[in-house]
């Protein structure tokens, strides 16, 4: 089950909203848009794990979205308990991507966030494991695109 709204919404606002905008569409250039381009990644089998790694490990390098390059640095977020790193990706997910999510979703679990830490990744391993999510992406005919 997923947290409370205002649990979640607490998350997104204290630890997201600077970087990615409080209507998650990033700033151009450096910080990547989170709506209407994550939601298909819980429809692919790495796809949940890629996004806990990306919030406990950060990312830091070029990264393209919707066509559009970012040469952002998103900070670790390895502090943050396995609830609020489960609420933050639910709310961002729910809120933002909608359209993109399966009809029977099933929530982000602080249990994936646990076993997703005992996984340690740098940057450059990150960008391969986002590498290999939109390869399972187009394996999959999903509209995602880099």
């Amino acid at each position: 089950m997923a947290p409370a709204a205002s649990a979640t919404s607490q998350v997104f606002e204290q630890r997201c909203i600077i970087c990615h905008q409080p209507n998650a569409q990033g700033v151009a250039g450096l910080y990547p848009p989170l709506a209407d381009s994550i939601g298909y990644y819980v429809r692919v089998k790495d796809g949940r794990q890629y996004l806990v790694h990306v919030l406990l490990n950060g990312l830091g390098g070029s990264v393209v979205v919707k066509g559009v390059t970012y040469n952002g640095l998103m900070p670790q977020f390895a502090y943050l308990s396995d609830d609020d790193i489960a609420a933050a990706l639910n709310e961002v997910l729910t809120r933002f991507n909608s359209a993109e999510l399966p009809k029977d979703l099933q929530p982000i679990t602080p249990d994936q966030v646990k076993a997703g830490r005992a996984i340690t990744e740098n940057s450059t391993e990150l960008m391969h494991e986002r590498a290999h999510i939109y390869e399972e992406l187009k394996d999959a005919g999903l509209g995602a695109s880099k």
